[in-house]
């Protein structure tokens, strides 16, 4: 009898021991109450120590950075045009006694998050048109300022209510019901051919300015060109007068006799009338020499 009785007091200290440690794992932190009132928080990794159960109990939570998608939620514009998004959310406990006081579970806490956020988004996007989350080319996009105001709305309010840190908020889907698909392409298509008129304009711009440019120095190189000919035509002419002059200097009767015929060589072809004068010094050398002539006759 004395044996069962120390065997049995052995266990139940053995159980109030095992129920007096905990063991903190790095990735978690564990909040100690006793009769539902926190009495501890351990944060840091190791083995501590309470009251057995059940005058104190421990509860674990998470303390790794958790993820939470949104589900997709349609919202107004300030111009009250409907749109769909959807959102991301990445948080973690930095006040464990607060989160347990507002929220105890995961589920709990996903469920309060997403419903903030989405009183954010529709708190912000009343502020902001519908031509701002499709920006024209070169603008920025409305959605990251939309991120930004909710992101830091949303941050505040988990932090002092739900004892939560919001890392990170996004939107990873934006899209519109099909009642506005027509105006969004409409835009869409007359930003396009905004820009496609601009680039034509400065396209025939530049044109006229390239055949402009082609157009004068065209005219400088044909300046230079007839200049440059004129010049060597000049003095072509002067050099072949000046050996004409030489060559012939001695024999002016036979260079005249040269460029009569010459001349007869250029004009006379067959077939050909001439109606001239007969007391033309241009029929002199013909007339000199005709059958019959004195001139003939002397030769």
């Amino acid at each position: 009898m004395k044996t069962l009785i120390s065997t049995i007091g052995i266990l139940l200290l053995s159980v109030v021991v095992i129920s007096s440690l905990i063991v903190v794992d790095e990735t978690e932190h564990v909040v100690v109450t006793q009769f539902g009132r926190p009495v501890a928080v351990y944060s840091d990794a190791g083995l501590k120590v309470k009251a057995p159960t059940p005058l104190q109990r421990a509860t674990r939570f998470d303390k790794r950075i958790l993820f939470s998608p949104g589900q997709e939620i349609e919202l107004l514009t300030a111009d009250k045009k409907n749109i769909l998004l959807s959102t991301y959310l990445s948080w973690r406990i930095s006040d464990p006694l607060k989160y347990l006081a507002a929220l105890r579970t995961r589920d709990f806490a996903e469920a309060r998050l997403q419903a903030l956020v989405q009183s954010e988004l529709g708190s912000a996007l009343g502020d902001l048109a519908f031509d701002a989350l499709v920006p024209a080319e070169g603008e920025e996009t409305g959605l990251i300022e939309l991120e930004r105001l909710v992101h830091h709305a949303s941050a505040r309010v988990a932090a002092s209510d739900f004892g939560i840190e919001v890392v990170s908020l996004g939107i990873t889907r934006l899209s519109f019901p099909s009642q506005n698909l027509t105006s969004v392409f409409a835009r869409m298509r007359a930003e396009r051919e905004r820009i496609a008129r601009g680039f034509r304009s400065e396209g025939k711009a530049e044109a006229q300015k390239i055949r402009a440019e082609a157009a004068r120095a065209r005219a400088d190189i044909l300046a230079t060109a007839e200049a440059e000919a004129a010049r060597l035509r000049g003095e072509g002419e002067a050099e072949a007068a000046r050996t004409y002059a030489e060559a012939y200097g001695d024999h002016e009767d036979f260079y005249g006799f040269l460029r009569t015929l010459e001349s007869y060589e250029k004009v006379l072809k067959d077939n050909t009338t001439l109606v001239i004068p007969a007391d033309s010094p241009f029929l002199e050398l013909l007339l000199s020499h005709r059958p019959g002539s004195s001139g003939a006759a002397s030769r």
